[in-house]
């Protein structure tokens, strides 16, 4: 394994945008010839025993999962351990610092406490032993018998330091739809006070935002940002298809989650120094800070 597997082989820190919150988007990440490779011997989602028959589904087939199963192309268990790797960790943390700086410098004070942490596999390995649980998923959405998003404009749970998604659209996919849309709030929203109050639980209802970027979902490209309470986006409705949306997906998890949701479905910041009860005393001033409001 090597870095010439790796999503972020042909990211500089001049390609991370920083808003509406931090993150990349590559388009031909990788060489086109292992891209091709990965892309022709994708697993279909029958040999990993997925349902496909529901609606608009997403299922995921995780790393430790992988690497298990025998019968996973090598060229993909190689991909997938290399994204679960502290390889690549380390090359995500380099890019991001900055970053992730801003948005948790109580967490991450300096470059040296982020660098190093210690990467693990998500439901292989502990936090009794590992700082950062990673995954990186075999993933698609189902076909669609009734046109819909698989999700429409979230935020991820509190616990995950990045998210990522590598799209793989096959050669044959005709679907329309199935986009990743990028968004922010409103400019009407000024404060954090009234941003909170529109989430119901991580959704937001899409007539509070204004959409910044539409990702079309096509082949070889990646989308990866740092997760925070501004952290939004969603997925276009799909029409009607016999198609599966086919990607991988990447997270890097922690113990103690950045934010968590109120008793009125409120996201806020945990600061690093205190428990969740604390944190409800004190979440809207520590959150107002965090994003310089």
């Amino acid at each position: 394994m090597s870095k010439p597997l790796s999503v972020l082989q042909r990211a500089t820190r001049a390609d991370v945008r920083s808003e509406p919150f931090p993150h990349i988007i590559l388009r031909d990440a990788l060489p086109l010839d292992l891209y091709q490779e990965l892309a022709d011997t994708f697993p279909a989602p029958e040999a990993l025993e997925i349902d496909t028959r529901r609606n608009n589904t997403r299922w995921d087939y995780e790393a430790h999962r992988v690497r298990s199963n025998e019968a996973v192309p090598q060229i993909w268990r190689d991909f997938i351990a290399y994204h679960v790797s502290q390889a690549f960790f380390d090359e995500l943390a380099d890019l991001f610092y900055d970053d992730i700086h801003k948005l948790y410098p109580d967490y991450y004070p300096n470059y040296e406490r982020l660098k190093s942490m210690k990467a693990g596999i998500r439901f292989s390995d502990t936090y009794a032993t590992r700082d950062i649980l990673m995954d990186a998923m075999l993933s698609g959405n189902t076909p669609v018998t009734n046109a819909g998003s698989v999700r429409t404009s979230h935020i991820d749970n509190g616990d995950k330091l990045f998210s990522g998604l590598f799209y793989m659209r096959p050669e044959d996919y005709d679907a329309v739809g199935g986009d990743l849309t990028i968004s922010r709030f409103k400019s009407k929203y000024a404060t954090l006070k009234a941003k909170a109050t529109l989430f119901n639980d991580a959704y937001v209802d899409d007539t509070h935002l204004e959409c910044v970027e539409t990702v079309k979902y096509d082949k070889n490209i990646l989308v990866l940002f740092i997760n925070s309470i501004e952290s939004i986006h969603g997925v276009t409705v799909r029409q009607p298809t016999n198609k599966s949306r086919l990607f991988v997906n990447l997270v890097g998890e922690v113990e103690k989650p950045f934010y968590i949701k109120g008793k009125k479905i409120r996201p806020r910041y945990v600061p690093a120094h205190q428990d969740q009860d604390e944190a409800e005393q004190t979440w809207l001033k520590r959150l107002k800070q965090k994003l310089r409001l």
